[in-house]
């Protein structure tokens, strides 16, 4: 277990903005599904190939999986973000550091677990049509993975500004 200090700091108001985004594409989605659901034929794809063509096909009752593993996900991701001091970090956090690290690493939770809603919310509305689009599994690699990249960056240059020693 990490000791990393519990400080007060300034939360970004895109923290608010992005977990109503969050919150407002899971009950869209909900309300999607449940729409259409009764339109629906009896079997929906359940699972799509590279190219974003289904390949496998199950009941459609699966297409509700799709808002409720979004909520399963966000809840907890949610609750996660407002406690940074439990983070693991590639360097050591101070009291000194932490009141400048602790904002960005909450909006880098928040941020992911919006991406996470919103590919989810993407499949709640894609399914019913049978094809996801090729450029849906490029997205789900690369947008996650930058956004780890740049926030990871702008961490570590917080961390260094911070923490450089005096000249």
């Amino acid at each position: 277990m990490n000791n990393h200090p519990k400080v007060d700091f300034t939360v970004s108001k895109w923290n608010a903005v992005l977990n109503l985004l969050s919150l407002f594409c899971i009950v869209c989605s909900f309300i999607y599904v449940f729409t259409i659901y009764k339109e629906l034929p009896d079997q929906i794809p359940i699972h799509f190939n590279a190219a974003g063509d289904p390949d496998n096909w199950g009941s459609k009752a699966t297409i509700i999986l799709m808002p409720l593993i979004a909520l399963i996900l966000c809840v907890p991701l949610y609750f996660l973000s407002k406690h940074p001091h439990v983070f693991n970090y590639p360097f050591k956090v101070t009291e000194g550091n932490a009141r400048s690290i602790y904002p960005l690493a909450q909006l880098f939770m928040t941020v992911i677990n919006f991406e996470m809603v919103v590919m989810f919310t993407y499949l709640s509305f894609t399914m019913a049509g049978n094809q996801l689009g090729e450029g849906f599994f490029p997205l789900i690699i690369v947008v996650p993975i930058t956004t780890i990249g740049v926030f990871f960056g702008i961490l570590y240059q917080k961390h260094r500004q911070h923490d450089k020693p005096n000249d």
